[in-house]
């Protein structure tokens, strides 16, 4: 048998030898791939850019304005220019010539990438989710002397640099009346930019042209991942407040989630929406981090829009939206009272060039706000707890699974159920009631904590009572305690999670709370299941007092004399009558009145 050394040196010598011809093959195997490529693409250059004469006739592979080296006349026939096939070079009995420097061969042109023209909304301009490009280094170690000129020198040709309010730089051609916010500093970029605003001005109908201040054109240039370039576009019809598109374009991100819109008078607000719309995302709930996007009006201000006009109309909706929230609670404003007046006195302070980013960044709202409660329609909802949708049927198992879970719940998931059809009406949000319902909640939350903190310090203080904890581990009044210390603990952690959610997610805007509902509501239960999830906190403090009441009755009832019996029974049915009492009569039946009513009912009826 061989030692250990003579075993290991083999092994070494023998992976080695199988490295060397395993490196030998793949070398091989590269070495054909490659002579391989470089014969197909000889072949396929030719045959893509040259017709082929073949029995007599011409055969043309591809139509290309690419340049031919010249080679000998008994090889090629040149036809004459302002001849009929001046469009091609016909070609003579073929044969391959030798590629030498006598004979070079024809340089390969890059074909344009193909070209694909996509409709899309201003929310979708790729601004302010672009990814880093600014590398961790000095680029620029020291300033010339006398340095007074700080411009980027770059030629734009008719392009003008632009600088949003925000800080972003955009493109603004003031002649045709167009924007962009792709780097037209790039000689690439603006042929391209000509190539694709060339085909859309083509395909515009009569009637139709672009005007600076009045129809503007809005492109941005993207790429695929199979590299096809893309063309992302809209128009603007400024004197309509409304946008346009030469295709036809989804309603999915336009409705934003609403149904039941046919009319085009509907459809007309959710268009103008995203005319004025500048919308402030925040951490979104995938956590993929800050998204904000900006609507059209937000994103390219121009001082020659009527923005007089605009503020008077602007401050005619704050006016009215004040006196609504003034008079009755049940507005469909999506400002608040101190917001509202916090408003009012901004705009009376507007003024300057960049004036229309602070008018349309309010216009947004409220627009969206009339799409909302399909303003103009007969059927338009007028308070904020009006349903304008056909309520439809559950089903039975459902209705009587909720049932038994209000039941158990002590009525919470059903008083929850109340305050969140308030808030979430047919499945948008009035931003002012969903801040004061997520202060409900959150203040709802603490007390029960601090009630649950309570309960668990008198359990655990009964546990250590010697009456109860001489006694066996299977009796009533321990057990009952255990399940009281359960039932506390766990009202404790919902609370703690539940206001950890709030604190997260309440605050946000109302199109993260739109999106949070949504997952919330995504089940056979719908809204039914985030009122029970809120209503846990408070049933299961009460279970556990329900518990401890019992592990307290059984060890006061079960050990006292019959005087503490008769006295502590009767003390404890009067705080019992008195206690349903009140509950009845904060559900709204009195149970007295309703007695002597059957009563009455009896007696008429004998």
């Amino acid at each position: 048998m061989l030692p250990n050394h003579e075993v290991g040196r083999l092994l070494r010598v023998f992976l080695k030898a199988l490295a060397r011809h395993a490196a030998f093959s793949l070398r091989l195997i590269r070495h054909l791939f490659h002579t391989l490529l470089r014969l197909y693409s000889r072949i396929t250059s030719r045959r893509q850019f040259l017709p082929i004469q073949r029995d007599g006739r011409l055969e043309r592979v591809a139509a290309s304005s690419q340049p031919v080296l010249p080679v000998s006349h008994n090889q090629l026939q040149m036809p004459q220019p302002g001849s009929a096939t001046n469009s091609y070079i016909s070609l003579l009995p073929v044969h391959t010539p030798p590629t030498s420097a006598n004979h070079p061969t024809a340089p390969v042109l890059p074909q344009p990438c193909p070209l694909e023209f996509r409709p899309f909304l201003p929310s979708q301009v790729m601004r302010y989710n672009k990814g880093p490009t600014i590398k961790h280094e000095v680029k620029v170690l020291n300033i010339p002397a006398v340095k007074r000129d700080y411009e980027d020198s770059q030629n734009s040709g008719d392009w003008y640099a632009r600088v949003h309010p925000e800080g972003a730089l955009y493109f603004h051609d003031t002649v045709r009346g167009i924007y962009t916010d792709s780097s037209m500093g790039k000689k690439n970029l603006r042929s391209t930019m000509d190539t694709c605003l060339n085909e859309l001005l083509v395909r515009m109908p009569c009637g139709l042209h672009l005007s600076s201040g009045g129809i503007e054109l809005v492109m941005e240039l993207t790429r695929s991942k199979n590299n096809v370039r893309i063309c992302r576009y809209y128009f603007v019809d400024h004197y309509k407040r409304l946008l346009f598109w030469l295709d036809e374009i989804s309603t999915e991100r336009i409705f934003d989630g609403i149904q039941g819109v046919e009319k085009w008078s509907h459809i007309k607000y959710a268009i103008e929406h995203q005319y004025w719309q500048v919308c402030h995302c925040v951490y979104s709930l995938s956590g993929c981090g800050i998204l904000l996007t900006t609507q059209h009006c937000e994103l390219y201000p121009s001082a020659k829009l009527p923005h007089t006009l605009k503020l008077k109309e602007l401050k005619e909706l704050v006016v009215h939206a004040s006196a609504e929230i003034i008079t009755t609670d049940l507005s469909l404003s999506p400002f608040d009272g101190d917001e509202l007046s916090n408003i009012l006195s901004l705009i009376d302070r507007v003024e300057g060039a960049h004036s229309i980013c602070v008018i349309v960044r309010f216009m947004r709202y409220f627009t969206r706000a009339q799409f909302f409660n399909f303003y103009g329609l007969s059927e338009a909802r007028l308070n904020a707890d009006q349903s304008v949708f056909v309520k439809e049927k559950s089903s039975s198992l459902i209705a009587a699974l909720s049932w038994a879970l209000n039941a158990a719940m002590f009525d919470a998931p059903r008083s929850h159920m109340e305050e969140l059809r308030r808030v979430w009406v047919d499945r948008s949000i009035n931003t002012p009631r969903w801040k004061n319902f997520n202060s409900k909640l959150s203040s709802e939350w603490s007390g029960i904590t601090m009630y649950s903190t309570v309960m668990l310090a008198v359990d655990v203080s009964f546990l250590a009572v010697p009456s109860v904890n001489l006694q066996n581990a299977g009796s009533v009044t321990v057990i009952s305690t255990y399940i009281s210390l359960f039932c506390v603990v766990g009202s404790l952690v919902v609370s703690f999670f539940l206001t950890r959610q709030n604190r997260v997610y309440g605050q946000e805007s109302a199109d993260t709370a739109v999106d949070f509902l949504m997952q919330m509501t995504g089940s056979a239960f719908g809204t039914k299941a985030l009122a029970t999830v809120h209503g846990l906190p408070y049933a299961m403090l009460l279970w556990g007092m329900v518990y401890f009441m019992l592990a307290l009755s059984y060890q006061v009832f079960t050990s006292t004399p019959i005087v503490t019996l008769a006295t502590t029974g009767s003390a404890c049915g009067i705080v019992a009558l008195f206690t349903l009492w009140l509950v009845s009569a904060a559900r709204d039946f009195h149970l007295l009145t309703w007695l002597l009513a059957r009563l009455k009912a009896w007696k008429e009826k004998s």
